[in-house]
């Protein structure tokens, strides 16, 4: 596994193809799911419940501080 920044490289996708038909047209739609080493699984897991818990912090320090004040 490789990283760049903040992006794991070489991952494999998973494609799943359906053609559906909209105002008459068939429009084929294509769906890519990341296939993940349980590595990448979890290094995604981390950076995910990171990304959660900052915006939880966010605004908790905010209505914590709205409450404070009043």
């Amino acid at each position: 596994m490789e990283r760049k920044g903040d992006c794991i490289t070489n991952i494999r996708y998973k494609k799943e193809t359906e053609i559906v038909t909209f105002q008459g047209k068939e429009i084929t739609l294509e769906n890519l799911s990341p296939v993940f080493t349980p590595e990448q699984e979890a290094v995604k897991r981390r950076e995910l419940e990171q990304q959660l818990y900052d915006v939880f912090r966010k605004y908790a320090d905010k209505r914590w501080n709205e409450e404070a004040g009043a």
